[in-house]
């Protein structure tokens, strides 16, 4: 068994692929970011849609966006 590669080529290789597995592992760092930030953004803006439902006493849109928070509220894990 032929081995053609030297030392600082194995070397190389691993810390190649070494980077791309932290490339990785920041790239689903940033989807995480990404999509808690979306989900903050939809709770954040829910909350006062049924803030002014309530101020205007509209029970139909209270419940459907109350609805819409309970289903919001299952993907945030809360």
């Amino acid at each position: 068994m032929k081995n053609d590669k030297s030392y600082s080529e194995l070397v190389k290789a691993h810390s190649t692929k070494k980077a791309k597995k932290n490339e990785t592992m920041q790239e689903i760092l940033i989807e995480m970011i990404i999509r808690e930030a979306i989900l903050k953004r939809k709770r954040n803006k829910l909350a006062q849609q049924i803030d002014n439902a309530l101020d205007n006493k509209d029970k139909p849109l209270f419940l459907q966006l109350s609805t819409e928070m309970k289903e919001l509220m299952k993907l945030f894990g809360n």
